[in-house]
């Protein structure tokens, strides 16, 4: 029973979503995680493949992406669990930092965002310009270069291990302007085939975000608007945090990255709140997609914290900013809550037109697992807006 529900809200979101961006849906994602094909898929699925890779279809127009959002990014989603990762099956590992350029030189020559050698001049410009900016330095951070999905256990949970290499925001500022100019152009990223997404391609990932979605104890979604002063997403609406990935989210015992740390991290510094001492705080987030916006080719995994039934509220949040509590408010214009209900987060979904990419589908993939008698209604809502 369990895994006919699966399969039927996996083929409702797939095929909804996939009507709605004009194309017939190639592969259909499972909430649990696995890919569920039908009858017709069995049949003619090997042909049609075979087919498709003899023609070389490119990304765009194969069912693979949706373009979302007021930028009309196209959004990928790897991987969703309407239950979420549990914390035990999220695993990290690390791997030796390489150059930019030399990760660059091993992709195809199609997919290059630009030589090897100007990419390398290019970050070394940028990290002179960072030093010499006052209030600009140039951050380490963490990239995810690799990808393992897997099941564990009798009941087929769904898991997750990422693999991350050290890297600096200079590298990560080159690789995704030029990457993004060249897919504009239709030079590269249009040519990027569907099966090439299952994994990372290390010459162009350099960086990794966590992005989440928070529920208050007035059972209220905290939503907000990015500032004109952000690099990206200006005056758009957005999540609750979006955070990047650093060195010091790493876990002091293992030595490995740990995205728990960096959501705690992140809603520290963008909402002034800290939960580190908030009782079983991981089990009241809850990492249920990852994603990659592959018009600059950045991978990402979405969550939801949960903090009904606590003393984190409405009134905390906004007093938090007041009080100037989170260093890095400025990256938001204020904050928003609707309802966590169908309605409120219908008419949330409605239109995209004023939305960060990568923001939107978190919104979805946050309400596909909070409100799952619902489901049917919010697609029919992102699907409206995606036509």
């Amino acid at each position: 029973m369990f895994e006919w529900v699966s399969g039927a809200w996996s083929y409702s979101f797939a095929l909804l979503l996939s009507a709605s961006a004009g194309v017939v849906a190639e592969k259909f994602l499972n909430i649990s995680g696995r890919l569920v094909q039908p009858l017709w898929y069995k049949t003619f699925g090997r042909i049609h493949r075979q087919r498709r890779l003899r023609r070389e279809t490119r990304l765009l127009g194969s069912g693979e992406t949706f373009a979302v959002g007021a930028a009309k990014h196209e959004i990928y989603v790897r991987q969703f669990a309407v239950d979420g990762f549990r914390p035990e099956h999220l695993f990290s590992a690390t791997l030796p930092a390489q150059s930019a350029g030399g990760l660059v030189d091993r992709l195809p020559t199609r997919l290059q965002p630009g030589g090897a050698a100007d990419l390398e001049r290019m970050i070394e410009d940028k990290r002179r310009e960072l030093d010499a900016a006052p209030g600009a330095w140039n951050a380490e951070m963490l990239a995810l270069r690799r990808l393992e999905v897997s099941r564990v256990g009798s009941h087929e949970l769904p898991a997750l291990k990422l693999h991350y290499a050290k890297t600096d925001y200079a590298s990560f500022q080159v690789i995704s302007s030029e990457w993004e100019k060249r897919f504009a152009e239709g030079l590269a990223g249009g040519e990027i085939l569907g099966e090439e997404l299952l994994d990372v391609l290390p010459g162009l990932s350099h960086s990794f975000g966590i992005n989440l979605t928070i529920e208050t104890a007035d059972d209220h979604l905290l939503l907000t608007r990015r500032s004109a002063k952000t690099s990206g997403g200006r005056n758009l609406r957005h999540i609750s945090v979006n955070e990047g990935m650093a060195l010091m989210d790493l876990d002091p015992k293992t030595g490995l990255p740990d995205p728990y740390r960096t959501a705690l991290r992140g809603i520290s510094e963008e909402l002034g709140i800290d939960l580190e001492n908030e009782p079983d705080i991981r089990n009241r987030i809850t990492f249920h997609g990852l994603i990659c916006d592959v018009t600059r080719y950045e991978w990402a995994l979405l969550g939801h914290v949960n903090l009904t039934q606590t003393g984190w509220t409405n009134a905390s949040f906004i007093a938090a900013r007041r009080l100037g509590m989170g260093p890095d408010d400025w990256e938001s214009n204020g904050l928003d809550f609707i309802p966590m209900t169908k309605a409120a987060v219908e008419e949330a979904l409605r239109d995209d037109a004023e939305w960060v990419g990568h923001g939107y589908m978190n919104l979805v993939l946050s309400a596909m697992h909070r409100l799952r008698s619902d489901h049917r209604a919010i697609l029919a809502a992102v699907r409206s807006a995606l036509v």
